[in-house]
């Protein structure tokens, strides 16, 4: 029979997932939600800016301001979204959605470059503070980061070649507001993921048995 140390008992690691890893399902949601962002960011390109041009008259100058509405609110709120998104991933997500949508929504409602620009920063905002979410959910998926990451990237990826390729379709046919709006039922859908994955963590880790102190080895 091999002999017992003190201590040594206390120090082998329960079965279970390692500390500080959250598993790699709780990502679906904010990678959807990653690449309604981008989709969002590429969507005034093409067919679909001109449109938008000679319905608000604006120059064609006012191109760089659209995507500097977008993407500096964006940048500013990253750090934030990964900060916070540490602990609090749904937590964060879910007001995240709650910003692109209605700055979608803006966008399709403006009259004028005040209205355009206002929803584009605040859609932008809530994009940056979800990329950021889903950096940090990468970066604490242990070793599944390896293909999460790719999967991630491709899920952006293709937001941001939607965006021009709906926009042109839905603003020859349509409108170039109309694209806009795929936000919103989308965004229900990806809140919607985000809901049902933070319950089934939070019941996770309730129904965790709580791990008690080692003993000192002597």
């Amino acid at each position: 029979m091999t002999p017992s140390f003190p201590g040594t008992a206390d120090q082998v690691s329960p079965p279970g997932p390692r500390p500080g890893v959250r598993p790699a399902w709780l990502l679906i949601g904010p990678a959807l939600a990653a690449s309604l962002g981008a989709f969002l960011l590429t969507l005034t390109v093409g067919p679909e800016w001109a449109a938008m041009r000679r319905d608000m008259d604006l120059p064609a100058s006012a191109i760089l301001w659209v995507f500097v509405a977008y993407l500096l609110p964006a940048l500013l709120a990253v750090p934030v979204g990964a900060l916070l998104g540490r602990r609090w991933p749904t937590a964060v997500g879910l007001p995240a959605i709650a910003l692109m949508v209605p700055g979608a929504v803006l966008i399709t409602l403006a009259s004028g470059s005040g209205s355009l620009l206002l929803g584009r920063a605040v859609a932008g905002f809530g994009a940056g503070l979800v990329w950021g979410v889903t950096a940090m959910l990468i970066a604490q998926a242990g070793p599944r980061r390896v293909w999460a990451a790719p999967l991630v990237a491709g899920a952006v990826v293709l937001g941001l070649g939607l965006g021009p390729v709906a926009g042109a379709l839905l603003a020859r046919t349509l409108s170039w507001r109309w694209p806009f709006l795929l936000a919103v039922p989308f965004g229900a859908v990806v809140s919607l993921v985000m809901v049902v994955s933070g319950i089934i963590m939070l019941v996770r880790q309730a129904s965790t048995p709580t791990r008690p102190p080692a003993a000192p080895s002597a």
